[in-house]
């Protein structure tokens, strides 16, 4: 089915062409290499874009839904999170010339280079799906998360550590006082 991300430049009508697609954990994974493979499973994504040319220049602007599971930040239990966005793209013909060397531009983040007469979504939504995870991933806001000293999940338990803990680093000033 990964195939169907596929779009020849060439054979796009004036009008643009409609692309609207789901897709599992199985066609996410083959986006990436062995050794790069996301700590998290995508369960679902739903994708809905339209594809425009003018001149040689190719248009891309959509929106995605996506449900992932992936291990919360605090408690480091499974979280179903869903994840979406609006992406657009705009990708010129590669040019003959070196692009490695300049520095990106504010303006250029939404701009890539196309060769020959294919054009695979299947890499722009991995990135867009890529860059909707949050930094710190929770399974709700208020996961307690695990007990510093004991690892207790303290959603499912509670545990009596902190009665009893005296850190270290602070033992010196346990029989400070203050005088008048």
């Amino acid at each position: 089915m990964a195939n169907s991300l596929k779009i020849n430049v060439f054979l796009l009508p004036e009008e643009g062409q409609s692309f609207i697609f789901s897709e599992g954990n199985a066609w996410f994974k083959d986006c990436f290499s062995d050794s790069e493979k996301p700590d998290f499973i995508l369960e679902k994504v739903d994708v809905n874009c339209l594809i425009t040319k003018t001149s040689g220049t190719v248009f891309i602007k959509g929106s995605f839904s996506a449900l992932i599971d992936i291990d919360c930040s605090r408690c480091l239990e499974r979280a179903s999170l869903p994840i979406g966005s609006d992406f657009a793209y705009t990708l010129y013909p590669a040019q003959a010339e070196s692009r490695e060397d300049l520095e990106l531009m504010p303006e250029e983040l939404e701009v890539s280079y196309y060769q020959g007469d294919i054009i695979d979504l299947a890499p722009i939504i991995c990135e867009q799906i890529i860059l909707q995870i949050p930094m710190k991933v929770l399974c709700s806001e208020e996961c307690k998360g695990l007990c510093p000293h004991c690892g207790a999940n303290l959603n499912t338990s509670s545990c009596k550590c902190h009665l009893n803990f005296v850190d270290d680093r602070m033992a010196v000033l346990k029989n400070f006082r203050v005088k008048n």
